[in-house]
This record gives C-alpha cells, structure tokens and sequence, in this order.
C-alpha cells in the first residue's frame, strides 16, 4: 500500500504518466540481498529466479513465491567465468555470457558443474566483443552486444553466427527477452524499453514500455507473458511491469521523462595470473618453448620498445679456407627497428674473411668481405638498419669464412644489440608466450616486460609468476639456415 502511494505522489508531480502508472507493478519487485549489489542478467523457470551479479562473480537465487533469497540454488560460477552478465536456460544447460571474456560459458542446471562441450568460444572473433544478455528460441542463440549497439545471433547445434537474425541498435542493449512474437531488448540510456518483431527484427514501437522513474540501470530482462522483470545494477533492484497495462481515459501532459546515463563503477581491480601451464617442449630446429598463460579477466598483453644486447664468448677456431660459426638465442618478440652487431677476431690476414650476421628467417647481412685489412684484430661496431622489419626472436648466427690461405684465425666473442618495436596480441583471457632457449633444461617463464593491461587500462601486478620445469631436445643440435 506504502509503495502504491508513493507511486500515486509520483503522477500527481508529473514525474512518471498514468500510463506508466499503470505499467509499473511495485508489489512483485525483487530487494536484492545485501552481497547481491550489481544485478544483470536475470532468468526464472518460475519457480526460482536466478539475478547475475559481475561484482559478486556469483548467480543468486531467489524464490518466485515471495521474492525471498533461495540460497541452495545459487551457482558458484568457475573462476574464468569473472564477469556474468547475461543469463538464459533450457532447463538442462544453464548459459552465463562473461564481458570480459567475450564468451558464454555453460553449467549444468542439475549440479551447477561445467559443461564445456556447450561453450561459445568464438564470440570475440565475430566481434561480439562485449556480450549482455540472451535470450534462445532453442534454435538460436541471441546475444546483446552492450558496446557494439548491436544483437548478434548463433546457431545452437554449432555455435556458429547466424547472421540474418542479427539486427543494429542504436544504443547500449544489455538486457532480451522474447515471446516469440516480439524481442524486448533493455536498453543503458534512454528509460525505455525497446520492442522488435521478431519475424524481420523491425520496430514494433507500440509495445515499447516506459520504465519507473527510479529503474536508471536496466539490464536483464525476464517475463512469464505477464510481469516483464527488469534488473536495475543502479538500484541493487529488480523492477516489475505488466506486460498488458490497464488503458487509461487520458494521460496528463507531462513534463519529458528523465534520462539517466548508466555508468558503471570504475574497474580498478587489476588483472592477475591464474596458471601457466607448458604448452610444447622445443625442438633442435626452432628452439621455441611455448607457455599459455591464463589470466584473471581478458587482457591484452604488449610489449613496448625494446633495447636488449646479447653477447657470445665463443673462442672458436677459423680454419684455415675454413669456416667458423657462433650461434645466439633472442627470446625478444617483435621486429628489429635498428641496433648493430660487433666482433672480435684475432686473424693475420683480416682482408681474407667474410664475415655475415643471419637472421632467424635467414636474412644475411654481411659485416666484412674481404676488404680491409687489420693487423690481427678487427673489433668493429656495424649497424644494423639493413634488418629493419626483421622478427627478433628465435636463431641468429654469425659466419666468419676464410679465404686467406696459409692461416688460422679465431673468433674471440661477439655481441649483437637488437631494438625491436612492441608487439600487441589480440584480446582475451589466455595468451601463448613464446621462450626461445639454447637447450635441455629449467626453464622459468617470466612476464617481466610484458605489458599486460585489461580493458580498464589496469596493468598486470603479479607478474613474477612462473613455473620452473624440465623440458628435452632430442637428437642432435642442428642450426638453421648455415652458409655453405
């Protein structure tokens, strides 16, 4: 009676219309419990109403009978699953889109357990890039897209898109539901609810609904035909309309409605590591190791530019018309934008060498060739602009060939000194991190100058984690790309 009244002073003010008055169904609204803060996606088998919640990482669970919390049917989500917003269930499979993710994880209704098989995976490669809320026909999947302004679609059977179903919007959909008939879709900035036929996804303006003045958040929704119930993340709310409001005489002329903005709280919550596992063992020809590493929340991991120096003491004899050869092991992504090479040779007769630097995809640049000449020693810097563009990791060798007769020589050392730009992977919770390493034995995978940044911009704080494991090279060691 306490809420009817209220809502009686809010017409006589002006602030929501008769309409609306009638719309607005107080007594079946949800309180939310005290840790259930964020509401998003909602959805009932109408016996209990589950709510979303992307702070809580947690779907609560309410009885539909009182709108009491039902504790024993909450589902404790897997801890990749970081950011559930959308909602929507079979009865046998349970699916929780996750923002951050871009993915649309799936339980079992029966025990709350994963299952997998039942994932979508490959939202982000279809742009779906921020997924809201579902809503299936049990043929197709339909998920809003809060940043893109658009409803994408999948087939069920194979996850698949299924584009002709798919429709723009011009705003920030995050909550859907369907009759069938129609598609409901909630929207983050004008207070309304938008309706689509969903016979060819058109407009289907007379069964929009205004939502209460208070409802600024809207997000999921959910309807049994005949109360629509609106998750408010501003309000910590569930709101409730009919579905067929009362006609009215005439409705009083009122000022326009107020549009509220929502914004989200700020993430200041930084990404972290969840586990690094070893993906493959090196092999004598790449020499690569490979690592995935799994984090917290979707993260793009970067590097900026580097300047690293590598140096050899290789102490090697140069034969006589002979050749020498001295190998290095760069695990430094991205390409060479300059840096320069630098040798030390101890030969009688200098002007008889060839000396030639090889990039790991066999680029060769050549250092000295045969034509000046230096009493015993040639310690000389070269630059290396020639490379530019060429990848930095992996095998770089150096040749030193002989033409000279009569004497030996030997290669004392030699240091390379590479920058490379910064490389940026794509998007998403689970990286491949490439080593490149010399040989058998523990290797330790370290983030130390990775930039790691989620989608807040929140930089990786825990980057010392690594595991320290044995791997083997079998066979012999082979070198790519030798010169004859």
């Amino acid at each position: 009676m306490l809420r009817w009244l209220a809502l009686a002073a809010l017409v006589a003010a002006g602030c929501v219309s008769a309409a609306d008055a009638q719309q607005y169904d107080p007594d079946k609204d949800f309180d939310m419990d005290t840790s259930n803060t964020h509401p998003v996606g909602i959805w009932s088998d109408r016996t209990t109403m589950w709510v979303a919640d992307y702070t809580a990482d947690k779907i609560f669970a309410y009885h539909m009978s009182n709108m009491s919390r039902d504790s024993s049917n909450d589902f404790p989500l897997h801890t990749d699953n970081a950011d559930p917003y959308g909602i929507w269930s079979d009865r046998t499979t349970m699916w929780v889109s996750d923002f951050g993710d871009d993915k649309i994880f799936a339980y079992h209704m029966s025990n709350k357990s994963r299952d997998q098989p039942n994932d979508f995976n490959t939202l982000s490669g279809a742009d779906n890039t921020s997924p809201a809320g579902l809503w299936s026909d049990g043929t197709t999947m339909w998920v809003a897209d809060q940043l893109g302004s658009k409803i994408f679609a999948y087939h069920m059977s194979n996850k698949s898109r299924d584009q002709p179903k798919e429709f723009d919007v011009g705003y920030g959909p995050t909550g859907l539901w369907s009759d069938r008939t129609t598609m409901w879709v909630a929207d983050t900035v004008p207070s309304k609810i938008y309706a689509y036929k969903t016979s060819d996804m058109s407009r289907d303006q007379p069964k929009d609904f205004t939502r209460y003045v208070s409802n600024t958040g809207a997000a999921g929704l959910w309807s049994d035909r005949t109360t629509m119930w609106v998750a408010d993340t501003v309000s910590s709310k569930i709101y409730a309309y009919k579905m067929h409001p009362v006609p009215v005489a005439s409705s009083p002329t009122v000022s326009p409605p107020r549009v509220f903005v929502y914004i989200p709280p700020p993430d200041t919550k930084p990404p972290t590591v969840k586990s690094v596992e070893r993906a493959g063992n090196a092999t004598t020809t790449d020499h690569i190791l490979t690592w995935n590493v799994r984090f917290s929340e979707s993260v793009r991991v970067g590097l900026a530019a580097l300047h690293t120096n590598y140096t050899s003491v290789a102490n090697a004899t140069i034969p006589d018309l002979g050749m020498a050869h001295d190998t290095m092991l760069v695990d430094v992504p991205g390409a060479v934008t300059g840096g320069s090479v630098s040798v030390d040779i101890h030969h009688p007769i200098t002007s008889g060498l060839l000396i030639e630097l090889v990039a790991p995809d066999c680029t060769k640049f050549t250092i000295h060739n045969q034509t000046t000449t230096f009493l015993y020693k040639l310690r000389q810097p070269h630059d290396l602009g020639d490379l530019s563009g060429v990848g930095a990791a992996g095998q770089w060798t150096l040749h030193v060939d002989d033409h000279a007769k009569y004497w030996n020589g030997t290669l004392n050392g030699w240091t390379l000194e590479l920058e490379s730009e910064g490389v940026v992977e794509g998007g998403g919770r689970t990286h491949t991190i490439t080593q490149y390493v010399a040989g058998p034995g523990n290797y330790t995978l370290s983030l130390d100058g990775f930039d790691i940044r989620d989608r807040a911009g929140n930089r990786l704080v825990d980057t010392d984690a690594a595991v320290n494991e044995p791997y083997h090279v079998v066979g012999a060691a082979t070198r790519t790309c030798q010169a004859e």
